[in-house]
């Protein structure tokens, strides 16, 4: 097979071809939402817990006529056939659609699912603190919106600089979560992670972690870092992965009295 197809409104088009409108609301606002899962083996992973918060952003973005999930489920599992993809990385959109101005959408929303094969998951990571915050009273937060410059002039801040990733605290000073990810303390040989109140991504292996009393919710600051004998990151393409330095606080060669990255690694895989 040569020609890449994705997946839009329901159907199955080339990749190559034009699919967008210019006066779609998403391209021109960066109004939509979206989800991005791991499929192994063609098992959409976590696919009910991502599809629920999928449902969340559109509700709350007020995006009506969307499909409907077993609409979505069944694409999916047709995009990955036709696409010949067993491992994959899946993205879905959806916006409201072509509309005259930032006030009137048009009758059809846009819904787009692309897939691409697995990247390579990194072994550890490094972490910088900024000083740009997550609005943590922002209408967006805690959505996975397609409005995501911030993160993305943020993110080439951290990389420009030598780090793989960048921590973002809220308008008060607590710590949020990174721009790709959400963030683990081991403090006192408990894990603890930022609640949902400073704005961050309810993400879904945090979601997992909380569910099964693996990891707790509690205001976590800055200071907090340097306490920590262990930090690690969650997102659902990657996975657990450890974090080996924060600016200049190195964990590398700290001792992992609690291991937990490896601890969280071997209890997901029985999820």
């Amino acid at each position: 097979m040569t020609t890449h197809v994705i997946w839009v409104n329901g159907e199955l088009v080339e990749s190559s071809k034009p699919s967008l409108s210019a006066n779609d609301h998403g391209f021109l606002l960066g109004d939509g939402i979206f989800e991005t899962l791991i499929v192994r083996d063609r098992n959409p992973v976590f696919i009910d817990r991502h599809l629920r918060r999928l449902r969340t952003g559109i509700d709350r973005l007020l995006i009506t006529n969307t499909p409907h999930d077993n609409q979505l489920i069944s694409g999916l599992m047709h995009l990955l056939e036709t696409n010949e993809l067993v491992d994959a990385r899946v993205r879905i959109t959806v916006t409201p659609g072509s509309g005259i101005s930032a006030l009137e959408r048009g009758a059809q929303p846009l819904t787009v699912m692309t897939a691409a094969p697995l990247s390579p998951k990194p072994s550890s990571v490094s972490l910088c603190m900024v000083e740009w915050v997550r609005n943590e009273r922002s209408p967006l937060a805690g959505l996975k919106s397609t409005s995501w410059g911030e993160n993305a002039s943020i993110l080439r801040f951290a990389r420009t600089n030598g780090f793989d990733n960048a921590i973002l605290c809220d308008s008060t000073g607590r710590l949020s979560e990174c721009t790709t990810s959400n963030i683990y303390l081991v403090i006192d040989d408990q894990i603890v992670t930022p609640t949902l109140d400073s704005g961050c991504l309810p993400g879904i292996i945090r979601e997992v972690l909380l569910e099964k009393g693996i990891a707790a919710e509690r205001d976590l600051f800055p200071a907090d870092l340097a306490e920590a004998t262990e930090i690690f990151i969650t997102s659902s393409t990657t996975g657990v992965v450890p974090v080996h330095k924060v600016d200049e606080i190195q964990f590398a060669n700290k001792p992992l009295q609690t291991n937990a990255a490896s601890d969280v690694i071997e209890n997901l895989s029985a999820f």
